[in-house]
């Protein structure tokens, strides 16, 4: 079985979909923003409090995403696209479609959160953008937008094609590798504990993944 993972950004395979990205099967994990701004000044909000310009900071979540996948013994593949923090975001239809043409199956972010909060808009994109290539796509709940929680819904335009959600439990050897893995992105997982009031290098809140299988 070989199996494309795509990852808007460069943790979100991770933090969504360890199960699958860890798993026995050939796994290839595609990440669509990876790309630096042209500006070697510009420093955005997100960026900010790591003390260095956007440039370097997304050279050094490259290298962060490499070690994070070492965990689980997989390389990254990465197009080179600028997310919409950094602008115009960006995206070609046939790149995508050439990473995702051999898989037999593939994972795409749902682009959902949990109630009273938002999923990054650039999740939304790649949802939409990739199932115009591959409709047949299963999709994995966006964490930590989703706080890992259960009984998740999709948009109600994807709820017929996706009637029931799969909860996977993982073990607590799972929980410990993810962990490993999420604490590689040293430069983000600060960020985004305090953003969302979670410790995401506890394993005992890795303790549930979410995903979609289309109907027949």
């Amino acid at each position: 079985m070989t199996i494309a993972v795509v990852s808007p950004h460069f943790d979100d395979a991770v933090l969504s979909c360890w199960s699958v990205v860890a798993g026995d099967a050939d796994v290839t994990v595609v990440t669509v923003f990876t790309g630096a701004p042209d500006d070697p000044m510009l420093v955005t909000e997100w960026d900010r409090d790591t003390g260095v310009t956007s440039q370097v900071r997304m050279a050094a979540r490259l290298e962060e995403n490499r070690a994070a996948l070492v965990v689980a013994g997989r390389t990254p593949t990465d197009l080179g696209f600028l997310d919409s923090q950094y602008g115009a975001r960006s995206f070609d239809s046939g790149v995508m479609a050439a990473c995702l043409r051999a898989a037999e199956l593939v994972y795409l972010p749902a682009g959902i959160a949990a109630p009273g909060r938002r999923v990054h808009g650039d999740h939304v994109f790649v949802r939409d953008a990739c199932l115009e290539l591959r409709p047949d796509a299963c999709l994995y709940a966006d964490q930590p937008y989703c706080l890992f929680g259960q009984g998740l819904e999709l948009p109600g335009g994807l709820r017929g094609r996706y009637p029931d959600a799969d909860d996977i439990l993982l073990t607590p050897a799972q929980r410990d590798r993810k962990a490993e893995a999420i604490a590689a992105y040293r430069g983000e997982v600060p960020k985004l504990d305090r953003a969302f009031g979670i410790r995401l290098t506890d394993p005992d809140v890795l303790v549930r993944e979410t995903f979609w299988q289309p109907v027949a």
